[in-house]
């Protein structure tokens, strides 16, 4: 008896894409390395992921594709990048103040 396996078309594996709240926002580093985003775009790709009516196709594409770069279903997947979902947010100066801002940052 053979048994086949229906596989689906690589088009149909990414068809979840289109409804992608990242669609309009190009103006954000979605393929950046998490090194060279800034605590704000973090923020600005967290948050528009977490209202995302794909977040969880998301999360599953790139753990069945094994993506070891850019920014997925809220967070970086860089294999080799620093831990960036630390208390950044509380410590980087705010843009506008001058060096000034956040909680913790040095003196």
């Amino acid at each position: 008896m053979t048994t086949t396996t229906t596989r689906r078309s690589r088009a149909s594996d990414i068809n979840w894409m289109r409804d992608g709240a990242c669609l309009d926002r190009a103006d954000l580093p979605w393929i950046a390395d998490a090194e060279q985003t800034t605590t704000w775009d973090r923020l600005a790709m967290s948050t528009l992921c977490q209202g995302c009516p794909v977040l969880t196709d998301c999360a599953g594409y790139a753990t069945r594709q094994k993506v070891t770069a850019g920014f997925w279903a809220g967070q970086h997947h860089d294999a080799d990048a620093p831990n960036l979902t630390g208390p950044g947010w509380a410590i980087d100066p705010l843009p506008g103040l001058g060096g000034l801002g956040g909680l913790g940052g040095a003196a």
